[in-house]
């Protein structure tokens, strides 16, 4: 009888993503330039699968941990810097306000949770639990996000009915109902929370830029049950225990 075969369940670049140490374009390149070994043997073929569970891998030398630890940070987002990772315009990145946090050094590849554009400032999740990420933003997930809104000129009861309603955007997309609270105008400008259940690319500028009312500031003050609170632009914290398992517990 011949010996079974260790079951080979995912792609080289796959298993290192998947373990943490870094994306899987970057695992990609690492593999290619001969710098993954497993089980003591140098690999270079991106098809080459393995079991992270029982095969040993190392990248130069180092061998990464079987065991992936899950990290969850809260980003005050700044406004001018885009949420890649690479800009063809060299704009500032979320990735390089990461790098500034010496915390973070040896924690695998972290993303953000969803995006802000670029004009648009606030709570940004960062993890590398890519289960968490997509739960999140798999659009059945309804998942709440409250922003504070400064728009130009007033807005009427009638306006806001509109907004919660739901607005027609120019590609005829009917936006969900939302929930609208604080209005403050003074000066022919009025500053208002909204809460919306999606996340439409620029959704909220065109929403009020639709009934008249182009977007001055906008600031993204909640996720979920995670405050923004008074954590100062382009600085992060770690997630408590009970904000961690509170995000787990909802269901897309």
């Amino acid at each position: 009888m011949k010996n079974q075969q260790v079951k080979r369940v995912v792609s080289l670049p796959r298993a290192i993503s998947k373990l943490g140490y870094n994306s899987r374009s970057q695992a990609e390149k690492l593999v290619l330039s001969g710098a993954v070994s497993v089980n003591g043997k140098v690999v270079k073929s991106l098809s080459f699968r393995i079991d992270p569970a029982k095969d040993n891998v190392s990248i130069n030398g180092e061998a990464i941990s079987k065991e992936k630890k899950f990290v969850y940070y809260l980003l005050n987002k700044p406004v001018d810097v885009v949420t890649t990772r690479n800009d063809e315009k060299g704009r500032a990145t979320v990735y390089d306000l990461l790098t500034q946090e010496k915390m973070l050094e040896g924690m695998g590849h972290l993303f953000p949770v969803g995006r802000l554009d670029k004009d648009t400032s606030g709570a940004l999740l960062v993890t590398n639990d890519t289960q968490l990420g997509e739960k999140l933003t798999n659009p059945e997930s309804k998942f709440p996000k409250t922003y504070m809104v400064v728009c130009d000129g007033i807005l009427s009861r009638e306006h806001l009915s509109q907004l919660a309603e739901g607005i027609e955007l120019e590609d005829d997309y009917i936006t969900l109902p939302a929930k609208i609270s604080k209005l403050v105008s003074e000066n022919s400008v009025s500053q208002c929370q909204i809460t919306i259940v999606e996340g439409k690319n620029r959704q909220i500028r065109r929403m009020f830029e639709s009934i008249g009312f182009p977007v001055l500031e906008l600031q993204r003050i909640t996720i979920g049950s995670l405050q923004l609170g008074n954590l100062q632009p382009g600085k992060l914290r770690k997630l408590t225990s009970d904000e961690i398992a509170e995000l787990k517990k909802r269901n897309p």
